[in-house]
C-alpha cells in the first residue's frame, strides 16, 4: 500500500479545516496580497505551503514541515487593535483545529502576525510540524506471503549463544508443568 506524501496530507488537512470552519476560505496555493479583493479576504483565507521535512535520511519517521498563512481584510475603518483581535480570533481557530483529533498530529512551532502594521489587512504565519510520516514509499523490504516464514525458529540460551551446535527448536520446547 503507498504511503501519504506531503501533498496528500496537506490536503486531507485543508480538507477537515474546510469542514470545521466553512465560512473561511481554505487553500494551497499561496497568492500576493494583490490577487484578493478586499470581500474575498474578509472572511479570512487560510493557506498551507509544504516548506521541508526532518530528520533527513529517516524516510520511515520523518516529520513534515509546513507553514500556514492565514488572512483577513477588517474594513477600511479597521483600528490596529481590531486588525489584531481578527488575526487572534483566525489563529485561535488554528490553535483549536491543531489540537482536535481532525488534525492529526501537527504542532505550532512558531506564530508571527502582522503587529497591527498593515491595517486594514491583517495576517498570522505559523510555522507547523506533522508526523511521524512514513514517506518510505511501499514496503517491499519485509517478506510475502507465508512461504517466507520460517518452518522453524532456532535458539540458543546462555552460555551458548553464537554456537549453533547447542541451539535446538523453538517447537522442541515443552511448556513447564504447574508454570
Amino acid at each position: 500500500m503507498p504511503q501519504p506524501m506531503p501533498n496528500e496530507i496537506l490536503e486531507g488537512i485543508k480538507s477537515a479545516f474546510e469542514t470545521r470552519y466553512p465560512a473561511r476560505t481554505v487553500t494551497r496555493n499561496w497568492q500576493d496580497r494583490s490577487a484578493y479583493k478586499n470581500e474575498e479576504l474578509k472572511p479570512g483565507i487560510l493557506t498551507l505551503v509544504y516548506s521541508g521535512e526532518s530528520p533527513l535520511g529517516d524516510v520511515y519517521n520523518t516529520r513534515m514541515n509546513f507553514m500556514v498563512i492565514g488572512r483577513i481584510y477588517c474594513g477600511k475603518d479597521a483600528d490596529g487593535i481590531d486588525v489584531e483581535d481578527a488575526e487572534l480570533n483566525f489563529l485561535k481557530e488554528w490553535r483549536l483545529f491543531c489540537s482536535s483529533s481532525a488534525a492529526g498530529n501537527i504542532s505550532i512551532q512558531k506564530v508571527m502576525t502582522s503587529q497591527q502594521q498593515e491595517k486594514p489587512d491583517g495576517w498570522f504565519i505559523c510555522e507547523c510540524v506533522a508526523g511521524p510520516y512514513d514517506f518510505g514509499g511501499e514496503i517491499d523490504w519485509l517478506p510475502e506471503g507465508p512461504e517466507e516464514v520460517p518452518a522453524e525458529i532456532h535458539v540458543g540460551l546462555s552460555p551458548d549463544i553464537g554456537n549453533e551446535e547447542n541451539y535446538f527448536t523453538l517447537s522442541d520446547l515443552e511448556p513447564e508443568e504447574n508454570a
